[in-house]
């Protein structure tokens, strides 16, 4: 099968499938490299996302021609017939969320989640600086660039091996979502295990939702697994605070607006109260604190992980604020 103008790209091979559409691995015959093209399904809303993330890079790419961003890069392009939209990237290796799953979901190495911390926080530094939000920051959308490992001993686990990625450089990729300070919204925004507390209070939220997102990210490069999964909005607040050790701010809970989510008189969370059922509130009082499933002698990364998991957005460390933290500037970190 071939795509494009003058039957271009040759499709070689299917990387993976989603709501949206497909993603092909093809090969472009004008360069002679391998390319990823996202076909998205003819839907006139998907259409609309993928014509806005092709508009978003473009902007990225005229402001980033040192590639500082580390965002995918967008090659070109197409509407194939009758109406895909089609667009053209470099090609990747494999998500974070499926390196991890591979290696069932146990922590990197903290001189891994180091590096790639890095990374994640100089996209966003970059990102927020030409005024953009990417609205949907998650471990399926921090792609490696090179997907090979070695195999090692597990630093926090004795008598169990990890992946370390031979190569921790990443991308940052997905911009369907992502928005100017102008075309920001009132509806949801995120997927929900990712999503920050001001979005699931129905509050106005900004760039620093990116950095919520960004700490869940770190922290599940740190522990293997999501430090909030959930799939309902009182337990998702219930397990902020708990895990957090600390209480929503009454100023969000009284400007609170969305359904399902209740608050106290005197501002606290009706929790329990107002729990689902038994069964979340067991799992709310299974859940270890995070400063006790991060390591003492990582005392550096749990600093940055709570000024990004800081519940009020404006207490939020930003992002040029965390490149500057201890954990990426003076420790030189192995394990």
């Amino acid at each position: 099968m071939e795509l494009g103008p003058g039957s271009r790209y040759v499709v070689q091979r299917l990387l993976g499938d989603g709501t949206f559409g497909r993603v092909l691995s093809c090969l472009d015959k004008q360069t002679k490299e391998i390319v990823a093209v996202k076909v998205v399904k003819g839907v006139k809303r998907y259409c609309e996302h993928a014509m806005a993330e092709a508009e978003v890079l473009t902007e990225i790419l005229r402001h980033d021609p040192g590639h500082q961003s580390l965002c995918v890069q967008l090659r070109c392009s197409f509407l194939h017939p009758p109406r895909h939209m089609c667009l053209v990237f470099e090609p990747l290796d494999i998500n974070i969320r499926d390196f991890l799953k591979a290696n069932d979901n146990r922590g990197l190495y903290a001189a891994d989640v180091q590096q790639i911390t890095e990374q994640i926080l100089q996209s966003l530094s970059f990102l927020h600086a030409i005024g953009v939000t990417h609205t949907d920051l998650k471990c399926r959308n921090v792609m490696l660039r090179d997907g090979s490992y070695n195999i090692a001993p597990h630093p926090r686990v004795d008598g169990v091996q990890t992946r370390r990625p031979r190569n921790c450089q990443i991308a940052v990729i997905d911009f369907g979502g992502a928005v100017f300070p102008h075309e920001r919204h009132s509806g949801r925004i995120g997927t929900r295990q990712f999503r920050a507390p001001e979005v699931v209070l129905g509050l106005e939220w900004d760039e620093t939702s990116d950095l919520w997102s960004a700490g869940c990210i770190i922290g599940m490069l740190y522990l293997g697994q999501r430090p909030f999964s959930v799939h309902e909005d009182m337990e998702h607040l219930a397990m902020m605070e708990r895990i957090l050790d600390a209480k929503i701010p009454k100023r969000m809970a009284k400007e609170a607006n969305v359904e399902g989510v209740t608050f106290e008189d005197n501002g606290c969370l009706a929790w329990p109260r107002k729990a689902p059922n038994e069964d979340a509130v067991e799992r709310v009082m299974a859940l270890k604190r995070l400063r006790d499933q991060v390591c003492s002698r990582h005392t550096s990364f749990y600093k940055l992980l709570q000024g990004l998991l800081s519940i009020d957005p404006k207490k939020r460390l930003v992002a040029a604020e965390g490149l500057r933290c201890s954990f990426l500037m003076h420790e030189a970190v192995t394990e």
